[in-house]
This record gives structure tokens, C-alpha cells and sequence, in this order.
């Protein structure tokens, strides 16, 4: 009797190597306060890679803290230290102006060094190599787009959980929550019983559509 065995596809093996190395890398991956990637959208981060779409930030969305919708930021990787030309001798003088640090002006601890240092720094040309990684974020943005597109094709949700993509300066956001989105967080805020209750269902409902767009990919 002759030994047939199931001839193994070279194309599959490296694509589960690669997502193995993506698994890998994302399960390391740690931010400035050595948190790791949340759990609730660890699959999305490890998928948006797989796609060859380069991810940034993350959050699985909250229901006792921060924002209720789960969001992904995706920007090219290499991103360059200066956009304009001439931009880190201007930072450096308004910061022996202000008196502060150029980290402080660059983080914006005071409002009016980084406004300064913004409008003489946009008086300036943009630096070639900020032009290169800008058009490669505006690629991956069209090839978001496409997917995005493809996915709800023939896909009804309501307007809340459905995916949309948010430019921002440095790459864009693929996230859900409708009006429930808000970049801007109070860390602070406290939130009654009745609340969590609410922002708990939304959470789940919205991280669900995320899901179903990871499936997808």
C-alpha cells in the first residue's frame, strides 16, 4: 500500500512562521510605563501586522476608566526626529527662551514655547525625509480604507460600533464608539455604579465589531 502524505505548502509555513514572529514581538511589546498590550485587543494589533499594517498604539476600551471604544493607531514605522527643516536648532531656542527643556516645549508643558516653536517650524520646508514616510502613511491609509470598504460591503451595524479611521499627524485611528469616542481622556473622572453598568454593555458591543473586522483580516 503506498504512504500518501499530505504535501506541505511552502507559502503557508512561512506565512504561520511570520505570524508566529508577530505573536512573539506584540506579547513583548511594552509602553513607556511598561504596561503591556491590552488583552482585549492583543489579536487585532498581532492582525493589523500580519496585514503589513505597522501599529503604534492601542486600547481595548474601558468601562471603569479612559475611552469605551477599542482603538488602533497605525503610522509607517521610522518616523523621522525632524519634520521641518532646521526644527531641532528652533526648538532649542525657544527653549533657552522659555527656560525649559526641549522636551517640555516638544510636549507641549507650556502652551505658548510649542506654539512658537510650531509657527516658526511650519515657516520652514518639510524635510525629504518626512515627505517619504508621509506618503507611506497616506498608502496605508488608502489600503485601510479598502478593507474597511470591503468589510461592510454587505455588513449592517448601527452608526456606534461601526469602524471609521481618524487622521491624525502621525499615522491614523481605526476605532468605533460613535460619540463614545473621545481621544481626550480625564484620567480622573469617577464613574457611578449605573455608568460602569452602561459603559460595560458598550464596551462589549464594540470591541465585538473590532473582532469581527480582526476575523475578517
Amino acid at each position: 500500500m503506498e504512504n500518501f502524505q499530505k504535501k506541505s505548502n511552502p507559502t503557508e509555513s512561512q506565512e504561520e512562521l511570520k505570524l508566529e514572529e508577530i505573536r512573539k514581538e506584540v506579547k513583548e511589546t511594552h509602553d513607556r510605563l511598561g504596561m503591556p498590550i491590552d488583552p482585549g485587543i492583543e489579536e487585532t494589533v498581532i492582525i493589523f501586522k500580519a496585514n503589513g499594517l505597522p501599529t503604534s498604539m492601542s486600547c481595548e476600551g474601558h468601562f471603569d476608566r479612559g475611552l469605551i471604544a477599542p482603538s488602533v493607531s497605525v503610522s509607517a514605522p521610522g518616523e523621522p526626529k525632524e519634520r521641518y527643516v532646521g526644527e531641532r536648532e528652533i526648538t532649542k531656542e525657544v527653549a533657552e527662551k522659555y527656560n525649559i527643556t526641549t522636551e517640555e516645549v516638544e510636549r507641549a508643558k507650556n502652551e505658548e514655547a510649542w506654539a512658537e516653536m510650531i509657527r516658526r517650524c511650519s515657516e520652514n520646508e518639510e524635510t525629504e525625509e518626512y515627505k517619504m514616510w508621509d506618503k507611506e502613511n497616506e498608502r496605508l491609509l488608502e489600503k485601510m480604507r479598502a478593507l474597511l470598504d470591503e468589510f461592510y460591503q454587505d455588513r449592517e451595524v448601527d452608526k456606534d460600533s461601526k469602524l471609521q479611521i481618524d487622521i491624525g499627524g502621525r499615522g491614523f485611528d481605526v476605532h468605533n464608539g460613535g460619540e463614545d469616542y473621545n481621544p481626550v481622556i480625564d484620567e480622573e473622572q469617577v464613574f457611578a455604579e449605573e455608568e460602569k453598568k452602561e459603559r460595560s454593555r458598550k464596551v462589549l458591543k464594540y470591541r465585538a465589531e473590532m473582532n469581527e473586522f480582526t476575523d475578517f483580516l
